[in-house]
């Protein structure tokens, strides 16, 4: 076990709720060891059970916390509305100055592209089950997942019918490599 002196703070977890429909019930607690082993969903009298097992020791995950899959996959949090926002700005800036500007106008895009390259790379990650897309916040890297793997997915969701679907890792997904395509 690695020791890491930052302290953990605010985990949230985004789970299914148990009547369906797309709906979700966030947790928010004081890091990963403050979750209790159920949760009573909201409007439900349903207790949502957790596997607080697929914490490791030092706050990662191995698996998910709500279902207990060990396959889970790491995303970057950026804001869409925001992306869109700069791409749009900077669309409008170019064709508004394209005329006086010339070519340089295009520049607004050079920057715009920039822009958003630099603010996904310092974005927040945020960890998501496979199986029943419980989205996991706050908890410690390690052990790493690795980014969304589309033979993943075609394998949970067609079984051995699966086109392109691999074989599950003994383990899950905890500290497996990236995908390469």
């Amino acid at each position: 076990m690695s020791f890491d002196p930052t302290p953990l703070r605010w985990i949230e977890l985004d789970i299914p709720h148990p009547e369906g429909g797309g709906r979700m019930i966030t947790l928010r607690t004081d890091g990963p060891f403050a979750l209790r082993p159920y949760y009573r969903a909201p409007g439900s009298d349903q207790d949502v059970d957790l596997h607080l097992d697929q914490r490791t020791e030092d706050g990662g995950l191995n698996g998910c916390i709500h279902c207990g899959h060990p396959e889970l996959y790491t995303r970057k949090v950026f804001s869409k509305p925001l992306g869109i926002g700069i791409v749009v700005g900077s669309g409008l800036l170019t064709l508004a100055t394209v005329g006086s500007l010339g070519p340089a106008a295009y520049g607004f895009l050079g920057v715009a592209a920039l822009a958003d390259a630099v603010l996904y790379q310092f974005g927040k990650e945020e960890t998501v089950c496979y199986a029943c897309s419980a989205v996991h916040r706050g908890f410690r890297p390690v052990p790493r997942h690795p980014r969304f793997d589309r033979t993943i997915a075609e394998r949970l969701k067609f079984g051995k019918s699966a086109v392109m679907g691999s074989a599950m890792r003994d383990g899950g997904t905890a500290g497996a490599p990236d995908p390469e395509h």
